[in-house]
């Protein structure tokens, strides 16, 4: 949310009276007055004032005062501001969206805000007929009946007898009485200016000056009153620090410096002085009938200028008091600066912003070396979108007096709004505030932390600012939307709640939102319609009306809104990243990219934006996600990597599910099909996101809910699985689900059964297990997340069954899995999470082997149980300072490793006698190790990042000798082009028994391929990104590992290959992705490795030293297409293609092979069912994992799955 300007936009201070029932159904209601409005009901004769939430009906009549201003929001959802001296008349409402609403402009101003599709509106003005289908337009009618149209979106038609014009986005037209119309185009179309914005009455009590003196001898003053003993100060001095304080610290602080004036003698004209101060105060509070009774008593004994402001306050008081009566213009003599300020101000109230600025320009002639005036003119210009002048203004303002604390306030304003850097602006708000922490540079500071995150800064000086306003409405509804942005849905509530009481109107939009994240949707778009009448300027306001929308299923409305919003605020990335959810959520994909592309375009121009937009850890961020979603995964890890933040949750999620393919071939399964390889630290970089944001635990099912409301949802799915001819099964039960309340609360259940069927030994398998998630986020501080699993299962196993030998295998598995951890947060880009988790596998293998390969026949029966209990705690620290950000932290672990195992062994001799052998062995190993590490990421601006880290780990095992490693790692990441990226790493690790950790995974985004070794490793990764065009994007990848102690386990087998004590490989890849538009993602990737072992520990003799590393494929490659369309269908074709390799130390040769697999998913458009499809190895190719290990055929998977 960008930094509200000095000068409050809100419709404030009409009288908050009942309104009156009506009789006929309503067709509208009156949301906003600003004071002295009235209206007479359809056959009365009786002019009533006009009140906020008064009924409309066909045939009522509404006019304005000098000063007076609505807001009115009919039930069609359109949205109108009446300007003052204006005079509609509501002939007729539409019933629906082949009617129009008929209105009757007199004279005056109008501006409105309809709906795409809707209902039209005819306005009839004295000199033509606005027939109008658009969706913004301002029309104005002059005292001689002239009728000036302005289209902002859409089209109208202006006519008359004399003739018609088609008026559309960008264009004007005109009509005199008797005249055809006439068009016009705009140069330079500005929204805000047909607005029809109005200032705050109330305002005038914080903005009238308190002293006659300029600002630094009134510090100068100050000053030197304060370093004096309280005994010694004089009543001056009492009286000089009361204004000195209320002018700095509001109105509450210097009520005990006046209360001691008050209480000594005094001169007639410092009680004078007394009385202004205590009207100020009565005024900010809203007791006008006080205020006008001091200011009344006050002026007598002021000097000139200072009764010249009383003046101006009891007209505000009065106005304000009784808003029916227009009160005579002050005749105050503009001669000098404050007061000409001041004049242009109530200019504002009176007429518009335009005058306002037109009054405060001359005055800036009249007193050329004001700064105060020069950024009066920059804020009205700012409030305009009159961005050169707003520029010109500043700089007179900074030439001027750089040192005045609003010269330097507005200039952060610029800072944070305009040049983006938010700690420049932070940097000089804070430095002003020591000195004058007043509540406008309070609630300016709590936005601005508030966009780049700092939490616990921005509700520090919302509160600040309350305390010094109490009767402010604003810092109350900034609070409360912070608040909801973290799901404090109750504390937000209680504070909108007051800001309603205090003036309804400026809170519409939070109560919206509020109401929203309750879950009661027709009520919040209801109160955010309201919200967008009152103030229709405000971007966020419209983010969050679409967000309504879109998930009320009212979709065209809600891209209408996502364009005002986007109009409005043509530079915000959360604009494309909400329409980039809103693209996904309905399957279209090439709406989804673009969005995405100007997301990221603008979030590097501007800087990140992603407050108040939920994320899951299923679907990272939406941008990313929107290229993972047709399978262009190299390019979503781009700028998945380009965009990682170490404080964001989202940039975590990004990297553990961007595919990472290995360098061993791996067992294909049924999401390999959809293209999903996740890399070994995808649940490190889910649990470290998880602590930053734990309510992302859980995310809609077949939904996307940017904003995060309650919400309950259930999966349950079942289908078949046929291999072989043979048919298995699977099903699945899936609960998601957050609350509001007591605490802000997410939370994921599921469980599954499988059971596969084929007609090889390894199809035969089956299991089942259960996993929970639970994350909270009691507060901005602290969060909390709870994880963990409990599965078993029975792996497929290949049957050896040849003439001389047979060999018949089972494994069955247990896993257990619990994770407790909390994050807490100290202050901006300041964290410490900590975790403790814990583990149990248990496996039980046995078998039966039958040697027939020689005399005598051997029958061997043996089973083994092996079990590893082990427990880690984790503690990071994290903190950001300046372009560093440093991450350190210490962990330990501890477990133990049980085996137990025996054999019973037959030698039948035939004829010889039979032998019979039985061995039993078990031992316990108890481990403990532990890893120190800090890791520093240095990124002076978007096209360079540097990144260095060292760790140091220990592993202790019993009966071995401990280890004890210093792994170092740093990289480097260029962009020397636009779209161009080149990163090169070098990288250590040496895992400790248990691999859960906190610690940085990724160096400059870059991680080694898996590798089964159990030993340090030592890789040198280089990648080189390239986005050719908006269509075309490559990769190039290359590593080098040395790898200690490898064990290359046989896929499918209880074996591996575990003698190879050293080796080393070299992987290069090169990948294209292609977004040919129409919803169709294309990619590949061709590649080749070599590799040779290095030293082997095989007895009696070392074996395949020189050879290459078994089942590390030469050549291997991967090339297919998705198709996504909004019938919700979405389809997926790959070919794979795996080179030869070795099959064993001696390189015994594997054939190379191709295979293709398919997936096609479709769901219904209430999203309550989905049906897929999912084929493997489509074309029964037949190839083998290894020397006699044939590899499954023909998969094909049948689901259907039901959502509550």
């Amino acid at each position: 949310m960008a930094a509200t300007s000095v000068l409050a936009l809100s419709l404030a201070d009409a009288q908050a009276q009942s309104p009156l029932p009506r009789q006929a159904p309503a067709a509208g209601a009156i949301v906003a007055a600003k004071g002295g409005e009235e209206m007479r009901f359809v056959r009365e004769d009786l002019w009533r004032a006009a009140q906020l939430q008064q009924s409309l009906v066909g045939g009522d009549t509404l006019r304005t005062n000098a000063i007076g201003n609505l807001a009115i929001l009919f039930n069609d959802q359109t949205q109108i501001r009446v300007g003052r001296n204006s005079t509609l008349t509501v002939n007729d409402v539409a019933n629906g969206p082949a009617d129009a609403t008929q209105l009757s402009l007199q004279g005056g101003n109008i501006w409105a805000r309809a709906a795409r599709g809707g209902s039209g509106v005819d306005v009839k003005t004295p000199a033509a007929v606005a027939a109008i289908r658009g969706t913004d337009w301002s029309l104005s009618v002059d005292g001689s009946g002239k009728t000036s149209l302005v289209v902002l979106e859409g089209v109208v038609e202006l006519k008359n007898p004399q003739g018609a014009v088609t008026v559309r986005q960008g264009e004007g037209a005109v009509a005199a009485v008797g005249q055809a119309p006439t068009k016009f185009v705009l140069v330079s179309p500005n929204d805000r200016e047909q607005m029809l914005f109005y200032m705050s009455m109330r305002e005038v009590f914080i903005n009238l000056p308190t002293t006659t003196l300029e600002n630094k001898p009134f510090e100068a003053e100050s000053t030197r009153i304060q370093a004096l003993p309280a005994e010694t100060r004089t009543t001056e001095d009492w009286l000089t620090l009361a204004e000195s304080v209320m002018n700095s610290n509001g109105r509450r602080a210097a009520a005990a410096p006046l209360a001691e004036a008050r209480s000594r003698p005094m001169t007639r004209a410092q009680r004078a002085r007394a009385d202004y101060l205590e009207a100020l105060m009565a005024g900010a509070d809203r007791r006008w009938q006080d205020a006008i009774r001091l200011f009344e008593r006050a002026k007598p004994g002021l000097d000139p200028r200072r009764r010249g402001w009383a003046e101006y306050g009891r007209y505000a008081a009065a106005s304000l008091a009784d808003p029916k009566r227009v009160q005579p213009v002050p005749r105050v003599p503009v001669k000098d600066a404050r007061t000409a300020e001041i004049s242009a101000y109530l200019t504002g109230f009176r007429q518009d912003l335009k005058a306002a600025a037109a009054e405060t320009a001359a005055a800036e002639k009249k007193f050329p070396n004001d700064a105060g005036l020069a950024i009066l003119s920059a804020s009205l210009a700012q409030d305009l979108d009159h961005r050169e002048d707003m520029y010109a203004a500043y700089e007179r303002a900074r030439a001027i007096d750089p040192t005045d604390p609003n010269v330097i306030a507005f200039g952060t304003t610029i800072k944070a709004d305009y040049a983006r850097d938010i700690d420049g602006a932070l940097a000089d708000l804070y430095k002003v505030v020591k000195t004058d922490p007043n509540f406008s540079l309070l609630n300016q500071i709590g936005l601005l932390e508030q966009s780049r995150g700092a939490l616990i800064e921005a509700e520090a000086a919302f509160r600040r600012a309350l305390e010094m306003e109490p009767q402010n409405p604003i810092p109350y509804t900034n609070l409360a939307i912070l608040l909801l942005d973290q799901s404090r849905v109750d504390e937000a509530g209680a504070l909108i709640d007051k800001a309603l009481a205090l003036d309804p109107p400026t809170a519409y939009s939070a109560r919206g939102r509020y109401l929203l994240q309750k879950g009661k949707m027709a009520e919040a778009i209801e109160s955010m319609l309201a919200g967008s009448a009152v103030n229709p300027a405000l971007s966020n306001d419209q983010l969050m009306l679409a967000d309504a929308y879109f998930q009320n299923g009212d979709y065209e409305l809600a891209w209408q809104t996502l364009d005002n919003a986007d109009r409005l605020d043509p530079r915000a990335p959360i604009v494309p990243i909400l329409r980039t959810a809103f693209a996904l959520d309905l399957y279209l994909a090439d709406e989804a990219i673009l969005a995405a592309r100007e997301a990221l375009r603008r979030y590097r121009d501007r800087g990140g934006d992603y407050t108040g937009i939920s994320v899951s850890k299923q679907t990272g961020s939406y941008p990313v996600e929107a290229y993972r979603f047709i399978n262009l995964h190299d390019w979503a890890r781009f700028y998945a990597d380009r965009t990682f933040d170490p404080f964001e949750a989202q940039g975590y999620f990004d990297q553990a599910i961007v595919s990472r393919p290995g360098l061993f071939p791996t067992e294909p399964t049924l999401d390999a099909a959809e293209g999903t390889e996740l890399n070994s630290a995808a649940l490190n970089l889910s649990i470290q996101g998880l602590l930053l944001d734990p309510l992302a635990v859980a995310g809609r099912i077949g939904r996307f809910d940017p904003i995060r409301r309650p919400f309950l949802d259930t999966e349950i799915g079942g289908g078949a699985i046929v291999r072989g001819g043979q048919v298995g099964w699977q099903s699945g039960v899936l609960v998601n689900g957050f609350s509001n309340e007591p605490l802000p609360t997410s939370f994921s259940l599921s469980a599954s059964a499988n059971e596969a069927r084929g007609n090889l030994t390894a199809d035969n398998e089956r299991g089942r297990g259960i996993t929970f998630s639970i994350g909270t986020a009691p507060n901005a501080a602290d969060r909390f997340m709870f994880m963990g699993w409990a599965n078993e299962g029975q792996p497929g196993l290949t049957d050896i069954d040849r003439f001389d030998y047979t060999e018949h295998i089972k494994r069955d598995t247990t896993n257990l899995f619990g994770m407790a951890g909390w994050s807490h947060t100290f202050g901006y880009r300041n964290v410490l999470s900590a975790a403790v988790f814990a583990t149990r596998n248990d496996t039980l293998d046995r078998g039966e082997l039958w040697n027939y390969s020689a005399f005598p026949t051997i029958q061997t029966l043996w089973q083994e149980k092996q079990r590893v209990d082990g427990v880690v705690g984790a503690v990071s620290h994290a903190v950001g300072i300046g372009d560093f950000n440093l991450r350190y932290g210490l962990e330990a672990q501890a477990g133990q490793a049980r085996y137990k195992g025996f054999s019973e062994t037959y030698r039948y001799g035939f004829p010889g006698p039979d032998e019979y052998l039985q061995e039993a062995s078990a031992f316990d190993s108890p481990f403990r190790g532990g890893r120190a590490y800090a890791d520093l990421l240095w990124r002076p601006n978007d096209r360079f990042e540097a990144q260095a880290g060292i760790h140091r780990s220990f592993l202790d095992v019993k009966n071995a000798n401990p280890d004890i490693w210093v792994s170092p790692r740093f990289g480097i990441g260029v962009s020397p082009l636009e779209g161009q990226w080149l990163r090169a790493a070098y990288i250590e690790n040496a895992d400790t028994y248990l691999s859960y950790s906190l610690a940085p995974t990724t160096t400059v985004g870059l991680i080694p391929n898996d590798t089964p070794a159990s030993g340090p490793t030592k890789s040198l990764v280089l990648r080189w990104d390239a986005e050719w065009t908006p269509r075309v994007f490559t990769a190039l990848e290359y590593q080098r590992q040395t790898l200690n102690d490898l064990n290359v386990p046989r896929i499918n087998t209880l074996t591996s290959l575990d003698d190879i004590d050293k080796a080393r490989a070299e992987w290069l890849a090169a990948t294209v992705n292609v977004w040919l538009g129409h919803g169709i993602g294309v990619f590949g990737t061709v590649g080749g490795a070599t590799s040779k072992i290095l030293e082997s520990s095989a007895t009696p003799e070392p074996r395949g030293v020189g050879e290459p590393v078994p089942y590390i494929p030469e050549r291997f490659a991967r090339f297919g297409m998705t198709f996504v369309h909004p019938s919700r269908l979405r389809f997926t074709l790959t070919q794979n293609f795996i080179g030869e390799r070795s099959g064993s130390y001696e390189n015994d040769r594997l054939d190379s092979f191709w295979t293709t697999d398919a997936a096609l998913t479709w769901e219904t458009p209430d999203r309550r069912f989905q049906v897929g499809l999912t084929a493997l190895n489509l074309f029964d190719q037949r190839y083998d994992f290894g020397f006699d290990i044939p590899a499954p055929g023909r998969t094909v998977a049948a689901s259907v799955k039901a959502r509550f």
